[in-house]
């Protein structure tokens, strides 16, 4: 990412966050510093153990594909590699600048561009289907328990998400299926799309959308020959969401009051990604923000709720950042 484009996505981000932080304090800032000063730091500390683990898995799934372009790549490496990703996913709209950033940083580690790609296209697949599967498991687990009113605004929010998210699975397999058939298909698209004269280097433009293509079909078949990596991948990303989905319960539990139990950790934190990752603003600061607010506002009070919510997002979201940036500039410092 550009200098230019980093500052600038740095300031939206500030801004956006001092916008968020008053809206959540503006009516409760006193009970809320209360519920903040009596913290457990027992259960604080089983919080960031989960989001440390969230991290591991994600470097195991990782790990994985890119031993079978580069055995010798170390585990330690990859670790920082999907910290520095973490950090670029936080500063950039829809998450866009963690794979860009990794390509690049492998490339520089000998790993060739196609490859660096493949390997982190294949995991992004995986990722997906474990996100749908636990998604798909949360969604029958509410309709048979009713953690959530059947008619509730929330609740039509969810399906959209998952709808969206189940489309780019679909889109993703269906692109697999047939390279011929598909790339002909997409030519005659994007050949409309960049029909239109206001449209500049249009031949560049279809040329990255071809290599895209083509990337994309060598992913999908590694992970069709390579079984065991494509298992370990399911399971080790699975365990990532799991471990991050119950980061919640162990905020409220610090807290001291709440009437979440593991379930609903799990559940409400499956629909709180599952709509709040689609804010076009660096980290979906304010779509995770409200979805939390929203979907754990129905089991706790409000005062409790905006207390967790700046705890969690300070795990999750504020100290990854800056793990991911300390990194950053070892990195640099051993270039």
């Amino acid at each position: 990412m550009k200098k230019k484009n980093f500052k600038i996505n740095l300031v939206i981000l500030v801004l956006v966050v001092i916008i968020v932080q008053v809206i959540l304090l503006k009516d409760n800032f006193t009970s809320v510093a209360k519920y903040i000063l009596q913290t457990n730091y027992v259960w604080i500390f089983f919080a960031c153990l989960f989001m440390f683990l969230n991290l591991f898995f994600q470097t195991i799934a990782q790990h994985k594909f890119l031993q079978t372009v580069k055995p010798e790549y170390k585990f330690t490496s990859c670790f920082k590699l999907i910290m520095i990703g973490q950090l670029m996913n936080a500063i950039t709209p829809f998450s866009s600048g963690g794979q860009p950033i990794q390509v690049y940083l492998l490339n520089k580690e000998g790993v060739k561009v196609s490859d660096s790609v493949n390997t982190l296209m294949q995991n992004f697949i995986i990722y997906q289907i474990a996100l749908i599967f636990l998604a798909t498991i949360a969604i029958l687990i509410n309709n048979a328990f009713g953690v959530m009113p059947k008619d509730s605004f929330l609740r039509k929010l969810v399906i959209i998400g998952y709808l969206i998210n189940t489309l780019i699975i679909f889109v993703l397999l269906f692109i697999s299926r047939a390279k011929k058939t598909n790339t002909k298909l997409f030519t005659k698209i994007f050949n409309f799309i960049f029909g239109f004269r206001f449209i500049k280097n249009k031949e560049e433009k279809m040329k990255k959308v071809s290599d895209t293509l083509d990337n994309f079909y060598n992913s999908t078949a590694l992970l069709k020959n390579n079984k065991k990596n494509t298992i370990i991948s399911f399971v080790t990303n699975l365990l990532s969401l799991l471990c991050l989905y119950m980061v919640p319960l162990f905020v409220f539990l610090s807290l001291g009051e709440a009437n979440i139990n593991v379930f609903r950790s799990i559940i409400l934190s499956a629909y709180t990604y599952l709509i709040g990752s689609f804010v076009p603003i660096p980290g979906g600061t304010g779509g995770l923000e409200f979805c939390f607010s929203e979907f754990f506002g129905m089991f706790a009070n409000a005062s409790l709720v905006t207390a967790a919510i700046l705890i969690w997002r300070f795990i999750t979201y504020y100290i990854d950042m800056g793990i991911g940036y300390i990194v950053l500039l070892f990195h640099r410092g051993e270039k």
